[in-house]
């Protein structure tokens, strides 16, 4: 049976609220990412690996404001120091976001019942979280950490969470809803249902009761909110990458961040996810997010799932391996 790591409560100031083409939530790449960055820091010794992420929201604030009182938002910016001319210093437009999470870490390696190893995980985790990014953000507090070794614990723990949040997968949606929407036009794109779950979208309905005897007087409509394509909280994710060139050998790219591995270049792949209220969750497992890696996808998903349909990036199919980017798009 899994064992996994709880982060409780973990207070994030000034996290990177702009994921791809969405905004709101941090990327699910940035959990696995800490999780993966906990785990190479972690003592050999231990023989322990950090896998897979649940990810349970409690708080969060996206930094944005109203200029004019009413109408759409904008992120609120630093205010940079003037140049040495006494003009404004140019920026890069940032969204971010002051949050509380709860994070339950997958932990590879550990024998049940050990727990001398059980207090050394968590000794070390005590120690090297604070001192990590999350998402970018800076981690003020984190309220406990403890290892749910069964499923009492698990069970136990998730009730302990409420009230909050947990990001489930839902790429099922995004598949049944392409095909349903091919059903009725050939030329429909994954993007196009992709839009679907992502936009608010609304449409007049003619008020039947009083039409107008002159043909050319204008029908009285209302306006009504159109339904998502299925129900829930549904949201917009980026769930991973996918390769727009081929994998250059180490050392082939200049100013890579790291010379000594392979280098690709990227474009991100977007999904749907659903916010569900913890005590809907009833295995740790149906949540948790995982790297799946299959050239030319590196995508986070949760492995209980049976389909997997993400967002094509901006491609054109010019080589076998279908790895060209398109350069006109831009």
């Amino acid at each position: 049976m899994a064992q996994y790591l709880l982060l409780k409560h973990i207070e994030v100031q000034n996290a990177n609220a702009i994921a791809g083409l969405t905004y709101g939530f941090p990327a699910i790449t940035h959990f696995l990412g800490f999780a993966h960055a906990l785990s190479r820091q972690l003592p050999g010794a231990l023989g322990l690996r950090l896998g897979g992420v649940t990810v349970v929201s409690h708080e969060n604030n996206v930094h944005v404001r109203q200029p004019t009182g009413w109408g759409d938002y904008v992120f609120a910016l630093t205010r940079n120091p003037v140049t040495a001319k006494g003009e404004t210093a140019s920026i890069n437009e940032e969204g971010r976001m002051n949050m509380q999470v709860s994070l339950l870490i997958e932990v590879e390696g550990l024998i049940a019942g050990d727990k001398a190893a059980a207090a050394q995980l968590i000794a070390e985790v005590k120690d090297l979280a604070p001192q990590r990014r999350l998402a970018g953000g800076q981690i003020l507090t984190i309220g406990e950490v403890d290892l749910l070794a069964d499923a009492s614990m698990q069970k136990k723990a998730l009730r302990r969470l409420m009230p909050g949040f947990v990001l489930c997968d839902r790429h099922d949606y995004l598949a049944q809803h392409h095909q349903h929407l091919l059903q009725h036009n050939a030329q429909a794109s994954l993007f196009d249902a992709w839009c679907e779950f992502a936009m608010l979208t609304y449409h007049a309905v003619a008020d039947d009761e009083h039409v107008p005897d002159d043909d050319n007087q204008p029908i009285p409509a209302q306006w009504q909110r159109v339904p998502k394509p299925k129900p829930g909280y549904l949201v917009p994710i980026m769930t991973g990458y996918r390769a727009i060139s081929p994998c250059y050998a180490a050392g082939e790219v200049a100013n890579v961040r790291d010379p000594e591995v392979p280098v690709s270049f990227v474009e991100a792949a977007y999904s749907v996810g659903e916010w569900r209220s913890v005590h809907r969750l009833k295995d740790i497992d149906d949540a948790c997010w995982r790297y799946h890696g299959e050239h030319p996808w590196y995508l986070a998903r949760v492995m209980a799932a049976t389909h997997d349909e993400p967002i094509e990036p901006d491609v054109v199919p010019t080589t076998d391996d279908n790895t060209d980017f398109d350069p006109d798009f831009l």
